[in-house]
């Protein structure tokens, strides 16, 4: 957690009363909402090495030329000096400090009458826009430029063994099989890699966008699919394999028939959607994998069972839940 000495700093930096400050959630990054003016906002502290400071003010300054450009998204606010992002040095660590204004509404499932065709249509369309508007995005000073999508860095001895191994191995044939693909501004630049249905909230039908904080370079049609991904992981009304097949393209209809309004790519990139779900659902092993520490009294049964499930599909050479489909 931050030290009161680096909630005050944050405070002074963008120019509220620290005794507003109202802990949110500490996984990726510690957030927190602060009132400003009796507006609320949220404040994002990122613990990283100094070098990834340039990388949080591409985000910022990408989330910013959104905003000027019609997106509804959760809009970074400067420092009282102008500055896109405050910086602080602390007993040898680095915490990196965003705000943001805090996004209006719901999310979908505090109404599930929202969770719909007409959800998914919008949710596409926004996204087409999105994709549409970073083909023309100017970066400005060369120096702030999101990474480009690449193979995951995982040198964890406990993975190298048994049924890890043989996670570990889809995520790279997967990752082989990506690093193939073609690149050009009709198929691939600037995406937000995480814009499932949490990442955004509802107002009066409307979705307001927001946590670009795991934005790439990557493939359209990879964005695509980690919404869908997500979609099905929270979304999908029946819970067997087969319902989830079926509610994936329900919704793909729908989302693309949306996305299509705004942006468009090949055929092949569509065909490509399937797999970049499948390589999304083998990811999200990792976030939780790759620091373990090979003691499985860490993991939980819900993490073990999953292990179990994913080796026996991969061992049948099925696709995951949601993905054994067709465009």
């Amino acid at each position: 957690m931050a030290s009161p000495e680096i909630l005050s700093r944050a405070a002074l930096s963008f120019g509220f009363d620290v005794e507003t400050l109202a802990f949110i959630s500490n996984s990726t990054n510690e957030v927190y909402r602060f009132s400003k003016n009796d507006l609320p906002y949220i404040l994002r502290l990122s613990e990283k090495p100094f070098d990834y400071v340039n990388n949080i003010k591409a985000e910022v300054h990408w989330v910013r030329y959104l905003a000027e450009n019609g997106i509804k998204v959760s809009l970074p606010i400067t420092t009282t000096d102008g500055q896109l992002i405050a910086v602080y040095n602390e007993n040898e660590k680095w915490v990196i400090a965003a705000a943001f204004q805090m996004a209006p509404g719901i999310f979908f499932d505090r109404e599930p009458q929202m969770w719909g065709p007409s959800l998914f249509n919008q949710w596409g369309e926004l996204m087409g826009k999105i994709h549409q508007l970073t083909k023309s995005y100017n970066l400005g000073d060369p120096s702030l430029k999101r990474a480009d999508w690449g193979p995951a860095k995982n040198d964890n001895p406990h993975l190298q063994e048994g049924n890890y191994r043989i996670l570990l191995d889809k995520l790279r044939s997967f990752e082989r099989k990506i690093s193939s693909f073609p690149k050009d501004e009709k198929s691939y630049g600037l995406i937000h890699y995480d814009f499932h249905p949490y990442n955004f909230l509802i107002e009066q039908g409307e979705i307001t966008v927001f946590d670009f904080d795991d934005s790439i370079y990557g493939w359209f049609a990879l964005d695509i699919g980690v919404a869908a991904t997500h979609a099905v992981w929270w979304g999908s009304p029946k819970h067997d394999r087969k319902s989830k097949h079926e509610f994936a393209k329900q919704f793909l209809n729908e989302f693309l028939t949306g996305y299509f309004k705004q942006n468009n790519f090949d055929t092949f990139w569509i065909q490509q959607i399937p797999l970049f779900m499948d390589y999304r659902n083998i990811c999200s092993f990792f976030w939780w994998l790759s620091a373990w520490n090979g003691d499985e009294g860490n993991l939980s049964e819900l993490q073990k069972s999953a292990i179990v499930n994913a080796v026996e599909l991969i061992q049948k050479d099925l696709t995951f839940d949601g993905c054994d489909i067709q465009l």
